[in-house]
């Protein structure tokens, strides 16, 4: 790969990295940029909504001269065709891959780059997946109006089920049972040392840890598309998928309706999540002991991050929970003139033994209605730098100061307070007075 190519490459990763576009990510070794892994998030309001995809993108040597290749992972194992262009056997169709037989004005060209080929992806996840089938732009109103709905029903249900639920189950996999070690260094401090400890800590692979921050930021979403799909196809339950006419052997989405499965399944991971949360604080503890590394850094990390908030009014306490560092607890108040003004917010923070690999998970207890914030109190939010726990504590008060946020429903967490807070004037008011009645509940 030519030095040119080479430079392109490395900006355009750390621009998509560093860009906005909070609807996918990538991961890629430094060793070889150009086999780059990345997770597209099904958009919402679409039947693909809040859903994983996998995708695999190959650089070419001659890049950007030449696109790259680009195949679905998310395909049940070629058994499932998510679209009229992701294919059951991880191919992709799009314009500009030369692949389409129409105006070369529309193939690739160099001007075009990474996060030009993620957005056209994006673009296949349609909110009506039908009408993108060759020869069913306009479809008729007989048996096209039905098929229609079916079809988006069925990339629903498989969506939640292959795109949600499948990858989170296949995380716990990967970290349970515990079969491999890290080597866990002694403080360089600690003078009677003369070996390292082996602590058994499960191995995170590739997107574990972004499936699961997500899973707790989106779980409500989830749970209601499951009852919503437990409510309208109910009567399905148990019955094979309807095939499509444009679905044939060896490329179409076939299966059956399980909305009461996905439900138990849906149940199941928020336990294992919440389990694995509430274990950190006890393994953090063993590495307390050991005086592990890690340890020590997070200890000397709160020092310091509470003599610089010593001059931030808002803050009224951030303690370590039993003088242990992998959970913090931060309290915080409202400042004048904003919709928090005066509300007590107590705020805990679980930090992994496995940090920066696995990101810290925040909760506000009790919770506030707020957009940022779910029912079960999952506060999402985004520090400027992920490997510093200072960064995150700046995130969280940002978050939480933040009184007009840019439309992105990416960034919600509480469906109820995000209809209301992006709707009419009258709904806003409303979001309003529920914010400030949940900041004024007794025993806050």
């Amino acid at each position: 790969m030519g030095d040119q190519c080479t430079l392109r490459l490395v900006r355009e990763l750390r621009q998509v990295e560093r860009g906005e576009q909070f609807a996918f990510t990538v991961r890629y070794e430094e060793s070889n940029m150009r086999d780059i892994q990345a997770i597209i998030v099904g958009p919402p309001g679409t039947p693909y909504e809040l859903g994983f995809f996998e995708f695999s993108i190959k650089i070419p040597p001659d890049y950007p001269a030449n696109p790259p290749t680009v195949k679905i992972k998310t395909t049940n194992r070629g058994r499932t065709r998510f679209g009229p262009n992701l294919y059951a056997n991880g191919k992709i169709y799009l314009r500009h891959y030369r692949t389409w037989h129409g105006d070369r004005r529309e193939q690739w060209s160099p001007a075009q780059g990474l996060e030009s080929v993620l957005l056209s992806i994006q673009s296949l996840l349609s909110a009506n997946p039908y009408t993108l089938e060759p020869g069913f732009e306009q479809p008729d109103r007989g048996n096209d109006t039905e098929n229609m709905e079916i079809y988006k029903s069925k990339i629903r249900h498989e969506s939640l089920r292959l795109a949600v639920i499948a990858p989170l189950e296949q995380a716990f996999q990967n970290s349970s049972p515990r079969t491999q070690s890290r080597v866990v260094q002694k403080s360089e401090t600690d003078e009677e040392s003369d070996s390292d400890e082996e602590i058994d800590l499960p191995v995170q692979t590739k997107f574990d840890d972004y499936y699961k921050r997500r899973f707790l930021w989106y779980l409500e979403f989830y749970q209601t598309a499951i009852d919503k799909g437990i409510a309208d196809e109910g009567r399905r339950q148990g019955d094979p998928f309807i095939s499509m006419p444009f679905e044939g052997i060896g490329n179409t989405m076939s299966g059956s309706w399980d909305y009461g499965g996905l439900k138990n399944r849906l149940s199941i991971l928020q336990d294992k999540l919440m389990e694995e949360t509430h274990q950190w604080p006890v393994e953090g503890m063993a590495l307390v002991k050991e005086d592990a590394g890690i340890a020590v850094k997070l200890r000397g990390q709160h020092g310091q991050i509470l003599a610089e908030l010593d001059t931030n009014p808002q803050v009224i306490d951030l303690s370590l929970a039993d003088e242990n560092p992998f959970l913090w607890q931060l309290t915080y108040v409202g400042r004048n003139e904003s919709r928090l003004e005066g509300g007590i917010i107590k705020i805990k923070i679980y930090i992994s033994p496995r940090h920066p690999e696995e990101q810290p998970r925040v909760f506000v207890d009790p919770p506030i209605y707020h957009i940022r914030v779910s029912k079960m109190g999952v506060l999402m939010y985004l520090p400027s730098h992920a490997e510093e726990i200072g960064q995150h504590v700046e995130g969280i008060i940002s978050t939480l100061e933040e009184d007009n946020p840019p439309y992105n429903p990416l960034m919600s967490v509480n469906p109820d307070a995000t209809t209301l807070f992006w709707g009419t004037e009258l709904e806003r008011r409303l979001y309003r007075r529920k914010l400030r009645a949940s900041l004024e509940e007794p025993g806050r």
